[in-house]
């Protein structure tokens, strides 16, 4: 079954001790054999600028722990990978984790292209016929790994910076959400197509870390967004969502409604609580309880509420989400 994101050879996951910021359900996977650089390595007549001041081994990068192979290759080069000329490459991770519902990538550009057009995509394949692609759009959710010129921007939700040397280079993360039918296969793989040229918008791809946080995106509830509007006399922004069953059968609770990209100068004054599954550090509240069960066709009426002293524009992205257990 093909899907949409919204946004694995004999190697396996490999367990880590537990640390301190480990969440739980996170499995980084082992990319050591898979990687053709280093990090001071040339290649094609170029080179990784402060090459010897980037990170290797295992990292908490955003509060998510990935591995950067130690050596003597720390990442994966798309130029190295096309000898240095230009034309399709591919990197395939073999995975092997069953009930995966999101996924880290450390990946960066060497140069890079704006969008709207993607020199590189990422798939996800299931044992079941699942996949899921998602498009790596220059200055949206990939962009160069050194600050000067070419691509400089990210949207700084789905792709944040987790690393800087001070010198101008950096690292970025990304956060795959899969649809729900990868909760119930194995990942097997994750495959990185790269069409750059040799030494523009290839990929420098370094960690790869899944999770079995058991979350996953109701995909069966539709959502309804009313208008903004302000309320003089509580002194809040208020709004109506409305979301509806339209599964033939009933959905099991919990249910929750996450809000996405909430912009940082906005509260919501709802009680609620930061995610720690996926769209890691939204704000997301319970929108229908454990143990309850929502008919087919039948609403459930969420009114919101906002404090917004910054004057931001107030924008989210909502995403339902169920669980098999713990909190989004």
């Amino acid at each position: 079954m093909k899907a949409n994101l919204r946004l694995a050879y004999s190697i396996i996951a490999v367990a880590f001790a537990a640390t301190p910021w480990l969440h739980a359900g996170e499995i980084p996977i082992d990319v050591s054999a898979l990687v053709n650089l280093g990090w001071t390595s040339t290649f094609c007549n170029n080179y990784i600028v402060a090459g010897s001041t980037f990170p290797t081994g295992s990292q908490n990068f955003g509060g998510v722990h990935l591995v950067i192979p130690a050596g003597p290759n720390n990442y994966w080069s798309g130029s190295l990978a096309g000898n240095c000329g230009a034309g399709t490459v591919s990197l395939t991770v073999p995975v092997g984790v069953s009930g995966v519902r999101s996924a880290f990538t450390l990946l960066n550009t060497f140069r890079g292209e704006a969008g709207p057009s993607a020199d590189l995509s990422i798939t996800f394949t299931g044992s079941a016929g699942a996949t899921a692609t998602q498009p790596l759009v220059g200055n949206v959710n990939v962009r160069n790994y050194n600050s000067g010129g070419y691509t400089s921007t990210i949207n700084n939700t789905s792709t944040v910076q987790v690393w800087t040397n001070g010198e101008g280079q950096r690292l970025d993360r990304q956060e795959y959400i899969l649809p729900v039918e990868f909760a119930r296969q194995v990942l097997t793989s994750v495959t990185i197509t790269d069409t750059g040229s040799y030494d523009l918008g290839r990929a420098m791809f370094s960690a790869l870390t899944v999770s079995t946080c058991p979350t996953y995106v109701a995909g069966d509830i539709t959502i309804a967004s009313g208008p903004i509007d302000y309320n003089r006399r509580l002194n809040l922004y208020e709004q109506e969502v409305t979301l509806t069953n339209v599964a033939p059968g009933p959905v099991n609770g919990p249910l929750f409604f996450i809000l996405e990209d909430l912009p940082s100068g906005v509260t919501l004054e709802n009680k609620s609580a930061a995610t720690e599954c996926f769209a890691r550090g939204s704000r997301y509240f319970l929108a229908f309880p454990v143990g309850s069960s929502l008919a087919p066709n039948t609403p459930v009426i969420l009114q919101l509420g906002f404090s917004d002293p910054s004057g931001a524009t107030i924008s989210y992205t909502p995403v339902v989400a169920g669980s098999l257990g713990g909190k989004p």
